[in-house]
């Protein structure tokens, strides 16, 4: 599950990411655009008293999600991730004021 919330100045994304590692999780920025990606390995192996297979589990598991940041400052963009969820804050970049002014004619 993703969540994108408005905070004035700012978006946070939180994302469910349970069971990856830290380092098995990846922000990538191509223009405009967000990607998170994570891959999952993990192996289980119970043995009896003779080192014979009881159970042996393994798992694998990938995912990626990509998100259009145009409007975000791309440069103050941070993230952090503990109990099984990246949070990722969003800076909106400041809106220049359009500027107009009369010309004079020499």
């Amino acid at each position: 599950k993703t969540d994108i919330k408005d905070d004035g100045d700012s978006y946070t994304l939180q994302a469910d990411l349970p069971g990856f590692d830290k380092k098995d999780i990846h922000l990538d920025l191509n223009n405009d655009v967000l990607t998170i990606s994570a891959e999952r390995h993990s192996e289980h192996e119970d043995k009896d008293k003779k080192g014979k297979f009881v159970r042996c589990e393994r798992s694998y598991g990938t995912y990626a999600r990509s998100f259009d940041i145009s409007g975000i400052d791309a440069k103050a963009i941070k993230a952090a991730y503990s109990d099984g969820v990246l949070r990722v804050t969003l800076p909106k970049q400041k809106e220049v004021p359009a500027s107009s002014r009369r010309l004079e004619i020499e």
